[in-house]
């Protein structure tokens, strides 16, 4: 059949297979470049029976066009070497002529490469082709697959059984072009130069908050890249809805222009079926702003120190800047006031642990607290030196361990925060734990034992830091005299000391981090 075309030679079913190497996902828009009589589009279809692929044909032998066209498949082109094409194509399937692959080869990738989106090629090509590279385009070819890693295999009698035989070794090309380049070559266009100016000493500055000395000007121009960034990201989200709306504005006008006037007669009007609203590209500006406001406020430094309570605290202060547009004066402005802040929010981080201790010692009279001068009947004013704190109604084999990262996630936690706080009040405390046993573990400044019935207990071996702690909340809540009444009072003063040790009246008591 058709013996007097040289360069027909029908692809067999197992070589299909073998060509696509286990692709059993091969969806979309595809191409056939060398179609025949349809016999890789008929096992495309086999493999895949729903709708999610379209198949375009391309046949020069005007009997073999027929035939394709009398079974449903659409013949697009006669000849592929001169096929043009705005359509993007998800997959090149080919098994071009022997007789002059090179060109068809080197035609997919041309295709694939001036595509917008990524394609593979799957290709059966004379070995020889590859093996004798002779000439300038075989040569070509093979530094175009090894540019884009394509993967080659070898076949022997591919076609010894086929419906026309022939004894040719064949390779079996797949090659991925993929646009990975894309973005890198709009990213190396953005004019990335120091634009420092006063202001950095500025920055610089509130940056000291977060980040070490020696890491500031590195942060800095951290976030000179990332606002322009920014910027180069919203103008081509702008530009694409531009681009969007332009393309509605002109596929409307031709809709006219072509007689599409009257409700019945709207030719074009369902082209663009997905328009881009404003509503849509403030919604992709907001998310870009509020993703490029967590990587400049990349506080991780900052945030280690406080506990979980502080850092929830924390992020509701950031989340307020999601709305400010994203430039230098805004950065400086924001990291000034979070530094202004920042006794207030390492406060908070103490305090957030010590009412987390103090709430199961709480009782009617709680809202009563004030124990230098009345209210005696409220006993969760301070911390002692051992407390129980129930973490859960029982705990189970899996919850203790000797390594103290794989105790139970919720004990782990609880401690971790007792730990930053005491780190909070002196820099020095470790809090390296040791394990006595797989339920109980020591650190410079406490020990703790889970319990089966969910309770911790807790000993405290620093009182000095304790005391700190007990002394910083009580002043938070107007628990205990100020430093006013202790300096001209003395039963305010005999009582501090007397709760808190005698450095409690000492200038420099409640300094966050002093060491010991």
């Amino acid at each position: 059949m058709f013996t007097d075309n040289k360069d027909f030679y029908p692809t067999p079913r197992d070589l299909f297979y073998k060509l696509i190497d286990g692709n059993r996902y091969i969806v979309g828009r595809i191409l056939e470049p060398s179609a025949g009589k349809g016999d890789l589009i008929k096992y495309i279809k086999e493999l895949n029976r729903r709708d999610s692929v379209r198949v375009d044909a391309i046949e020069n032998d005007e009997r073999l066009a027929g035939m394709l066209m009398s079974e449903g498949f659409n013949v697009v082109w006669d000849d592929f070497l001169t096929y043009e094409t705005f359509k993007e194509y998800d997959y090149i399937i080919m098994n071009p002529p022997f007789s002059n692959g090179v060109d068809h080869v080197l035609k997919a990738l041309d295709l694939a490469e001036n595509q917008l989106s990524c394609c593979e090629i799957y290709a059966i090509l004379n070995k020889e082709t590859l093996a004798n590279a002779y000439s300038n385009k075989r040569q070509g070819l093979l530094r175009k697959l090894n540019e884009h890693k394509a993967k080659i295999r070898y076949v022997q009698g591919a076609f010894v059984d086929a419906e026309r035989r022939t004894d040719v070794e064949v390779a079996l090309i797949h090659v991925k072009i993929e646009k990975a380049g894309a973005g890198k070559s709009i990213y190396d266009k953005i004019p990335f130069v120091n634009v420092a100016n006063a202001s950095e000493d500025e920055l610089s500055t509130a940056l000291s908050t977060y980040v070490k000395q020696s890491e500031i000007q590195a942060k800095i121009d951290d976030i000179e890249r990332l606002v322009l960034e920014y910027e180069t990201a919203c103008d081509l989200a702008k530009k694409a809805y531009k681009a969007i709306r332009d393309k509605e504005a002109f596929i409307q006008y031709v809709n006219k222009v072509n007689g599409g006037k009257s409700v019945y007669n709207r030719k074009l009007s369902y082209v663009v079926s997905k328009p881009f609203t404003a509503n849509d590209l403030n919604e992709e500006l907001d998310r870009l702003r509020r993703g490029y406001w967590q990587l400049i406020l990349d506080t991780d430094d900052f945030k280690a120190m406080l506990t979980n309570d502080a850092i929830q605290e924390l992020n509701k202060r950031l989340s307020l800047a999601e709305e400010m547009e994203i430039n230098l004066p805004n950065i400086k402005m924001l990291l000034m006031a979070l530094n202004y802040n920042k006794r207030d929010i390492l406060v908070e981080s103490v305090v957030s642990i010590f009412k987390k201790i103090t709430k199961y010692h709480m009782n009617k009279y709680s809202t009563n607290i004030h124990y230098y001068n009345g209210w005696k009947t409220n006993n969760a004013y301070k911390i002692n030196k051992k407390i129980i704190i129930p973490i859960k109604h029982s705990f189970d084999s899996w919850d203790f361990n000797t390594d103290y990262m794989l105790i139970n996630d919720d004990v782990r936690n609880f401690i971790n925060d007792i730990i930053k706080a005491f780190q909070l009040l002196d820099s020095s405390v470790k809090g390296e734990f040791t394990a006595l046993n797989n339920q109980e573990f020591e650190c410079d400044i406490l020990r703790f034992k889970m319990f089966l019935n969910g309770n911790v207990h807790i000993w405290f071996k620093n009182e000095r830091l304790l005391n700190k702690l007990n002394y910083l909340c009580g002043s938070h809540f107007n628990w205990i005299p100020s430093e006013d009444e202790i300096k001209t009072d003395n039963k305010a003063r005999e009582f501090v000391v007397k709760e808190f040790g005698a450095e409690a009246v000492t200038d420099g008591f409640i300094e966050m981090g002093a060491a010991e």
